[in-house]
């Protein structure tokens, strides 16, 4: 559903009226609707409440994406299992179908998912350009690929594609790397994990003192993997003459494809696990390059290593260029890396003022969103720790925690008043964190997912303003829009948002680029820069509506459709 003329839609299965209202103070205000939305059924299994395992402590994204169709969000939440039981004794994954009404049933078994492998990631994509999303899935296990058969039914064509890989595999993204105009995909790798060797040994480590799971330091990193589609319904493992194997193997988490430098070829950046980060630089579609240490993303602004989980990637300073946020593990605090141009960052946290506040978390899911519709973005982090046995000693820190909201003032991020209202209150095990418009009332909200429960779906019911929504959709020679940057100008202010491969940690967010305009009611002008560095503008759009970009081909011009 479009909002028209500003309007604010609420359907009716979550309009639920909020146990108490913001104040005048309080900008940011989110409500838990989940068991409102039915989504309050699933439950997340992790191994055991202990966590004697890393493989137990991960968990996994989510994904809020419209599967069928019809024009409202659906959600896909990641399941694990227990180590040493057979696969077909795991608990499944799960796909909800939003009804329309804001209701999400349990739509699994029809539309064919029954995955079992103990899921990490969450990927979302249009790999075949036939208009329908599919979803890959990075599993402690093999990896699977569900296409959408466009009939509300997905098929399993891992073998087909030759994506199945045993290994423990966290964060992907599928890019044009050689624009040739099919998406290829990188696929990072975490550890080596010899289960049965795990399960007789039960390695363990000290934290704080306390003996805790052993892990990622001290086992074996798994090789990251890059497959380079052939464009006849293959994917070639093409790791080695691209040069991902030329590097040391890191802990990878959470992967984004973007154009770091600027050159009209998507890059990757690679938030690794207690190591350097990683910044792959591509080489005109033939090789990549590792350029992290060179381009000030790879250390903190110490010059040391952090343990990087989730990424977010945004402009939340509007000078044009791409910055990122990472969130980190415990006594280190969540990065915000500038964006300076020509492929260089710099670590500007504590001057923005995120410093103390983010040290005593440990973060997962995060990224750049503008929930209150200002035209500002905000920072948000979910979080817990990975250590159930700190709950049991005064270390400082506890092992559910709550999740964070940052707005930006100009100079620094600061948490509201509030702290974004009932919903941000929560303590939960959080993991994977998906954004997306899920009751199509023009505003942004936030699916989470939990480690051994339920997720949490959170309604944004901050006062906003206004928005308008890019949908991008490509020719038939390149259907795919990752790596294209949308730019709005009101007056002399611009945003900038940028379709990438990849966000937050495991996750998959709603595919449409979302601007809050303020009190603004007509955009001047909406400029689109394909992956191919051609643009497009359009003049005089209203606010409160979504529109759609359909790129041209052969000569016809690129339209707008409302």
């Amino acid at each position: 559903m479009t909002p028209r003329g500003g309007g604010r839609i609420v359907l009716t299965g979550l309009a639920l009226l909020p146990a108490c209202a913001p104040t005048e103070a309080e900008r940011f205000f989110f409500v838990d609707v989940t068991d409102a939305s039915g989504l309050g059924a699933f439950r997340q299994v992790n191994g055991d409440s202990e966590k004697p395992f890393i493989v137990e402590t991960v968990g996994g994204g989510v994904a809020l994406f419209d599967y069928d169709g019809d024009g409202d969000l659906d959600a896909y939440l990641s399941n694990g299992g227990s180590l040493g039981a057979p696969i077909e004794t795991n608990p499944s994954d799960a796909l909800f179908a939003n009804d329309g009404n804001g209701r999400f049933d349990d739509a699994s078994r029809f539309a064919g998912i029954d995955e079992r492998r103990w899921t990490n990631g969450v990927r979302t994509v249009d790999l075949d350009g036939d208009g329908w999303l599919d979803v890959f899935l990075t599993n402690y296990g093999r990896n699977t690929f569900y296409r959408n058969r466009g009939d509300r039914t997905f098929e399993d064509v891992t073998a087909a594609l030759s994506l199945g890989d045993e290994r423990w595999s966290t964060g992907a993204s599928f890019f044009d790397v050689d624009r040739d105009g099919d998406l290829d995909l990188y696929v990072g790798n975490y550890v080596e994990f010899d289960e049965p060797w795990m399960l007789e040994h039960r390695p363990s480590t000290e934290y704080r003192g306390v003996k805790v799971m052993k892990g990622p330091r001290g086992l074996p990193a798994a090789p990251d993997r890059f497959y380079l589609n052939g464009g006849d319904g293959t994917m070639r493992d093409e790791s080695e003459a691209f040069g991902i194997l030329d590097e040391p193997e890191r802990f990878a988490f959470q992967t984004v494809a973007f154009d770091a430098d600027g050159d009209g070829w998507l890059d990757l950046f690679v938030a690794n696990d207690s190591v350097a980060n990683s910044l792959w630089f591509n080489r005109e579609g033939e090789r990549f390059e590792n350029r992290a240490q060179v381009s000030g993303a790879a250390f903190s602004m110490g010059g040391k290593p952090q343990a990087g989980m989730g990424v977010g990637l945004g402009d939340y300073d509007a000078d044009g260029q791409p910055d990122l946020f990472l969130t980190n593990f415990a006594d280190d605090y969540f990065t915000v890396y500038r964006g300076l141009g020509g492929g260089s960052f710099l670590d500007r946290t504590p001057a923005l003022g995120l410093g103390k506040v983010t040290t005593a978390k440990l973060g997962w899911g995060c990224g750049f969103s503008d929930f209150d519709n200002d035209g500002h973005l905000e920072l948000f982090a979910v979080n817990a720790h990975v250590y159930p046995q700190v709950d049991r000693f005064d270390l400082g820190t506890v092992y559910a925690q709550k999740n964070q909201l940052f707005r930006f003032d100009g100079k620094r991020f600061i948490e509201p008043e509030g702290r974004a209202g009932p919903g941000f209150s929560l303590r939960k095990a959080s993991r994977g964190a998906a954004v997306g418009d899920i009751d199509g009332d023009g505003d942004l909200d936030l699916l989470i997912g939990n480690i051994d429960g339920a997720p949490t779906l959170l309604r944004n019911d901050s006062p906003t303003g206004e928005s308008l929504r890019v949908v991008l959709a490509g020719s038939l020679k390149s259907r795919s829009t990752i790596g294209s940057r949308v730019t709005i100008r009101c007056g002399e202010e611009r945003q900038t948002r940028w379709v990438v491969g990849g966000e937050s940690f495991l996750s998959s967010s709603e595919e449409v680029l979302h601007f809050g305009l303020g009190t603004s009611a007509v955009i001047d002008e909406l400029i689109v820069v394909w992956p191919d560095g051609q643009s497009d503008s359009f003049a005089g759009l209203e606010a409160g509506q979504t529109v759609k970009v359909v790129r041209g081909r052969d000569g016809v011009p690129s339209r707008l459709e409302n």
